[in-house]
């Protein structure tokens, strides 16, 4: 599904919408605010570009303490990031790059995936939308509206 997928130029919105991915809170923040530009996933995407990020309905409690916030938004999709690379990762790099993922958790006994991001772009206001596992496809006037003024606040 994805390999056939490119990233949009700027001010354009593909026809079936953009990708976007659902992280935990404060993962979300974090990684739209650019403190934390390596996401950890069991699995990989030929995908590389323009990714929205959705703050899913969870958070992790742990990392809530270690990063407090007053509120997050929840449920909605809070910025963008450009997916430039995605590296497998063991058990060294795990530990040599965990100032850039932010997780002092135990290595995953699954394969790791890093995936870097850069070009972090928050968005002004949170827009309510319904996550899903994966990456999942946004077609919504008011993302595509909050997109755009992100790129032109740069």
């Amino acid at each position: 599904m994805d390999g056939s997928l490119r990233e949009p130029r700027f001010g354009e919105w593909p026809n079936n919408g953009l990708l976007a991915l659902s992280v935990r809170q404060p993962w979300a923040n974090l990684i739209v605010l650019g403190l934390k530009d390596i996401e950890i996933r069991t699995w990989a995407t030929k995908y590389r570009g323009r990714l929205l990020i959705h703050a899913g309905m969870t958070f992790d409690r742990v990392a809530m303490w270690r990063f407090p916030m007053e509120t997050v938004p929840r449920g909605a999709i809070i910025g963008s990031v450009k997916l430039a690379e995605i590296l497998r990762f063991t058990r060294k790099t795990w530990k040599e790059e965990g100032d850039r993922h932010l997780d002092t958790g135990q290595f995953p006994l699954e394969t790791a995936y890093a995936w870097i991001l850069e070009d972090q772009r928050p968005f002004s206001e949170p827009i309510p939308y319904k996550g899903a596992l994966k990456l999942f496809r946004v077609d919504s006037e008011p993302v595509r509206q909050a997109l755009l003024a992100s790129q032109t606040q740069r």
